[in-house]
């Protein structure tokens, strides 16, 4: 039976630190080891971690001497890793009980597979809350798939299952993105032709904060969207043509100002920083 790593990564997600371990020990499929990456936080988090590793073996403490950034902490820790199959949570987000379980029965039924859940997502002073049904995902082929990952940022798999092997073939997350590695991870990780599987559940539990990259403004928003398109340019071209690439550029350019900040779009200020991210 194929063995399964959780990764937490965390900084300074102290508040919501315990839920996530815990979410990850009470699964009703139990993981071999939950690593818990702390990227040099400063909140106490460290004595948090240490005092659950002494109550559950299970648990697997790195601390990082220094901040690192997300993008290279996530993926020291996923190397680090014992396990065939790898699966991960941020630190402020949680699982369902389920979650392993259902994705793991999924991955199962098809080789080499990607087994993922839907997605219920929180935000802080906000009752009503929603979930995202993803199931769809798993009826595409490789080009729909592409095509939906780089033309969305919200309403795609997140904290999937899937197996080191592949994960390491592919590349990893890439060290030199500061932000959105996870989703020029996913890009690439969409064009293989491993077959994507839906577990049928509300699997991850995303908790929507005012952190991260909510703190970023929009010019900031669009240099890291842009970076994870440029670092595809040549697999989207392969699969979709050209013209899909800078199309998707382009909704890059206006969904940042229009959906994340709520605004309205500068069109002089986009094309300005267009080109100046361009020349780059």
């Amino acid at each position: 039976m194929s063995t399964i790593s959780c990764i937490i990564v965390s900084y300074n997600n102290g508040s919501f630190l315990k839920e996530a371990i815990l979410s990850v020990v009470n699964q009703t499929l139990p993981v071999k080891e939950i690593i818990v990456a702390d990227d040099g936080s400063t909140d106490g988090s460290r004595d948090l971690i240490i005092s659950l590793a002494h109550e559950h073996s299970k648990i697997k403490p790195i601390f990082r001497e220094k901040n690192l950034g997300v993008s290279i902490n996530r993926d020291l820790a996923i190397r680090a890793a014992q396990s065939h199959l790898i699966t991960t949570v941020d630190g402020d987000d949680w699982y369902s009980p389920q979650k392993i379980e259902q994705e793991f029965i999924a991955f199962n039924k098809r080789e080499n597979s990607i087994a993922y859940s839907d997605i219920c997502v929180t935000q802080q002073k906000i009752e009503q809350n929603y979930c995202l049904d993803l199931a769809m995902f798993a009826d595409f082929n490789q080009q729909q798939r592409l095509s939906w990952m780089i033309n969305n940022l919200v309403k795609i798999p997140r904290d999937m299952l899937f197996s080191k092997k592949l994960y390491l073939e592919i590349g990893g997350i890439q060290h030199s993105l500061k932000k959105y590695e996870d989703w020029e991870f996913k890009i690439r990780l969409a064009a293989c032709p491993n077959p994507w599987i839906h577990s049928g559940i509300d699997g991850i539990n995303y908790r929507k904060t005012n952190f991260g990259l909510s703190q970023d403004n929009s010019l900031m928003h669009i240099k890291y969207q842009y970076q994870a398109l440029r670092l595809n340019h040549k697999l989207i071209r392969e699969y979709l043509g050209e013209q899909q690439f800078w199309l998707s550029l382009g909704k890059v350019l206006l969904t940042t100002e229009r959906s994340i900040f709520g605004i309205r779009s500068n069109f002089k200020k986009l094309h300005q920083a267009f080109l100046s991210l361009s020349k780059r």
